[in-house]
């Protein structure tokens, strides 16, 4: 598929690029979080910076690329150029950067929260204007439309989550059994409902054009199944609060369906598995196989903590959570999106600037991943500390944010394209 040239792209260039800044941000806030360990920086409330990092993770970086692809693979230009997506989008980054200087000095405050909930308001915004202008798009095909409203639907329902936590606090119930679930429910369905469909959606849009006639009861099936599974295995996250066994079954059981429909969405998707090397180019073919590997090491994941005892040395072992909570965030959504957005010179990969930057992004997801893991397991066998662990796993933390920084200038190399380019588009 050939790429369209630079000077036709849209506004949303420029918005991934505010993208990852806001990533550059988030990766350096973790680095800091992790040198913690290593140096005491007695100016620094930790907490307070955990905050401020999670927060800028999700709704800098994933949110915002999320927002500036929907609109640029879903509509069409014409409704991409109205001046409402850009004011919104300028609106959100206000109450990102808000957050970005509000949360390292007072955690949750009524400034932080403040701007938190303006973030809120613009993705009720967006999601009912986009819905509407998803009627009006001729180019969605049947199966992208149903997986984009049902990321829409859930990016609303995480949210009860956070609205909830303002009585849980009001009560004097924060660091509760209550004020967890409020918190693990809006994170739930954040990753499991709002990323994983919107990425689909993404996906199904792009493949479909390539002479790709998929089963539709079969996409249905997975659909059904997928939605089971999502609200089944939020009940693991009451079973961590109460240690019910029926939470464990019902977890279980949502497990189950997972894979089920995992299986399905192979089914489903291969037929056109032959034309994703003609869809996409070599380097964006690796980010998404990355994108891919991280899933299925999720759902092997989710699937091991159905044994009611892992379960509990899962929730019980920081590493572990931390370890999952990046599998999902960097390896899977991270490596997906930036596949997604170097398409048609979005987010061009091609520089060996940008080359570099994938490359120490990458190592350092994995190296950190590895580092967590074994410290995990070395923690539950009552083994012990890796040797200079806390040092290592700065070390390698530091290479996603340059990893990022580097990405992002190579945004702003010139791109020589050739006269045959423009002829052939």
């Amino acid at each position: 598929m050939m790429e369209k040239p630079l000077e036709n792209r849209p506004v949303t260039r420029n918005w991934i690029r505010i993208a990852l800044l806001n990533f550059v941000f988030a990766a350096s806030l973790g680095a800091t979080l992790r040198f913690a360990f290593v140096e005491e920086l007695s100016w620094m409330n930790y907490r307070h910076f955990l905050h401020a990092h999670s927060h800028i993770a999700m709704l800098g970086w994933l949110y915002m690329i999320f927002y500036a692809l929907l609109i640029q693979y879903f509509l069409p230009s014409d409704l991409q150029k109205q001046p409402f997506y850009r004011r919104l989008f300028w609106l959100t980054e206000i109450s990102v950067l808000g957050m970005l200087f509000s949360f390292p000095v007072q955690g949750y405050g009524p400034v932080s929260i403040s701007f938190s909930t303006l973030h809120v308001i613009c993705s009720y915004i967006f999601c009912w204007k986009f819905y509407r202008d998803l009627k009006n798009s001729p180019t969605v095909h049947k199966q992208s439309r149903i997986l984009v409203r049902l990321a829409l639907l859930f990016q609303i329902i995480s949210t009860l989550g956070l609205w909830a936590m303002g009585p849980v606090i009001a009560l004097g119930a924060k660091g509760t059994m209550w004020y967890n679930m409020a918190v693990q429910f809006y994170l739930h369905f954040q990753f499991n409902g709002w990323f994983f469909f919107a990425g689909l959606a993404l996906l199904f849009q792009l493949i479909q054009p390539q002479n790709f006639n998929p089963n539709y009861k079969v996409f249905r099936q997975f659909i059904w199944l997928m939605i089971a599974a999502t609200m089944a295995t939020y009940s693991l996250i009451l079973a961590w609060s109460d240690s019910g066994m029926h939470y464990f079954a019902l977890n279980s059981l949502g497990v189950g369906l997972q894979l089920v429909a995992l299986l399905l969405l192979i089914r489903f998707l291969r037929p056109s598995f032959s034309e994703w090397g003609k869809i996409f180019s070599p380097h964006q073919l690796w980010l998404i196989r990355v994108a891919v590997i991280a899933f299925v090491a999720k759902v092997v994941i989710h699937s091991l903590i159905i044994i009611p005892y892992l379960a509990t040395i899962g929730y019980t072992i920081r590493n572990f959570m931390i370890g999952f909570i990046h599998l999902m965030l960097l390896g899977m959504i991270s490596h997906f999106v930036l596949g997604i957005a170097s398409k048609e010179n979005l987010l061009p990969l091609t520089s060996r600037m940008a080359k570099w930057g994938i490359g120490f992004f990458f190592t350092g997801f994995l190296l950190s991943e590895l580092l967590l893991f074994l410290q995990g397991t070395l923690f539950w066998a009552a083994k012990g500390l890796i040797p200079f662990y806390y040092e290592g796993l700065f070390g390698v933390s530091t290479l996603m944010p340059l990893g990022i920084v580097l990405l992002l200038f190579s945004q702003f190399e010139k791109i020589h394209v050739s006269p045959s380019f423009y002829q052939q588009n």
